[in-house]
């Protein structure tokens, strides 16, 4: 992979995470129990149709298209932290409860990525169905 490669895979995903954030920020801000990934699963399509016509990995863009775009589900872990450390109890049960919730957090973040990756695969099946695979076609004549 070259340099040109690697910022387009990174600008693609940049397109498609910052299409999801704002979405993402305001179910986070509504309601951070009820979290849906439809926002992200949309950026991290587009983001892998997108590179995928450029002959890029739809996967690895989907991916990072979906960590951006999930940046504020991470709101929701921070609340939870500070929540444990306003209820009183003993510290070896507050230490339990923090890396518990770590281990929450850390869990959605592997889901986001894998939803990210998945959607950024279906993305680039798309581009190659619509003709778009960044291969030129044998059959066209120059």
């Amino acid at each position: 992979m070259g340099p040109l490669q690697l910022t387009e895979t990174w600008t693609y995903a940049l397109v498609g995470g910052l299409l999801a954030l704002p979405f993402t920020a305001l179910e986070v801000w509504r309601s951070p129990e009820h979290i849906t990934l439809g926002a992200i699963l949309v950026g991290s399509v587009l983001a892998g149709y997108l590179i995928k016509r450029r002959s890029g990995n739809s996967t690895a863009t989907g991916i990072r298209a979906a960590l951006i775009g999930g940046i504020p589900a991470l709101w929701a872990l921070i609340e939870l932290l500070r929540a444990i450390s306003n209820i009183p109890n003993p510290p070896w049960f507050q230490a339990v409860s923090v890396g518990m919730a770590l281990a929450f957090g850390g869990l959605m973040l592997v889901t986001v990525a894998v939803s990210g990756a998945l959607a950024g695969r279906f993305g680039g099946w798309l581009a190659e169905r619509s003709g778009h695979d960044g291969v030129a076609d044998p059959r066209s004549r120059t």
